[in-house]
């Protein structure tokens, strides 16, 4: 890969506009028409109105029913119904948060695969780009010379991706990881003994409407700020998986000469 002369990747300027104006609009109409939605004033109304109702709905016997009772179980019924919504409201948000990390994933490998396409790597580079984990990807930038881990929107967009596996597949490594780094993210454990702490499944996750602006911000921060030019001369290595992937190239350009 050493080619001192030659841009290796290059981001071009209207493609970085381009990206950056489609994550925005993504992040600013998903809060105006979903999560804009879930105010406290509105989902209490709705609540109120759900008891009203459901009081309305049930049946009244003066000689045998108890006002007082029905009245207290319509309270019940509306405190329900408040933590429904406010379940919806969390998934609603997670799930914002999961498209907003998955589209700035493809897009990366996108770019990623057409720039190696230029200089003609075929079918098994680009497969491996698409198959690269989060952290093979950053590797990759590292070696090229982009220390993009040492940027400041590292840890956050680190964060969104452990938070988008743990709401996508539930407890495992990606929730072990984020209770170890965020502990804010993983539950309100706060005071709790060691063991409950470790109990704790994905079911704990807690987002807030202001991990959400802050995993956004990180992705708009890490277009901005990608080189626009990475030459030959700065990989100083190929990552495995990579090199994995170009050896099957020459391989089969050996077989098929």
């Amino acid at each position: 890969m050493k080619d001192p002369d030659r841009v290796f990747l290059q981001m071009w300027g209207p493609t970085r506009d381009f990206l950056i104006a489609n994550h925005e609009f993504y992040v600013s109409e998903a809060k105006r028409r979903l999560l804009d939605q879930f105010t406290d004033e509105s989902m209490e109304a709705d609540a109120n109105a759900f008891a009203d109702a459901w009081l309305a709905a049930k049946p009244f016997n003066p000689d045998y029913d108890d006002p007082g009772s029905d009245y207290e179980q319509a309270n019940d019924e509306s405190i329900v119904f408040y933590q429904s919504l406010a379940d919806l409201r969390d998934n609603t948000r997670l799930s914002i948060i999961a498209g907003m990390f998955h589209e700035w994933e493809k897009q990366v490998r996108d770019w990623l695969g057409k720039e190696l396409g230029h200089h003609g790597y075929g079918k098994h580079l680009h497969a491996a780009v698409w198959s690269a984990k989060f952290d093979d990807l950053f590797d990759f930038f590292e070696k090229c010379g982009w220390d993009a881990r040492a940027r400041g929107f590292f840890d956050e967009l680190n964060r969104c991706q452990l938070v988008t596996n743990v709401y996508k597949h539930g407890t495992g490594r990606s929730f072990e990881t984020l209770k170890a780094i965020a502990p804010d993210l993983a539950g309100k454990n706060g005071g709790l003994p060691a063991f409950f702490v470790s109990a704790l499944d994905f079911s704990a996750l807690t987002v807030t409407d202001d991990n959400l602006t802050r995993f956004a911000e990180a992705i708009t921060s890490f277009w901005r700020e990608l080189p626009e030019n990475i030459f030959f001369s700065q990989v100083a290595e190929v990552p495995k998986w990579l090199d994995r992937a170009l050896r099957k190239e020459k391989a089969e350009k050996a077989a098929s000469a």
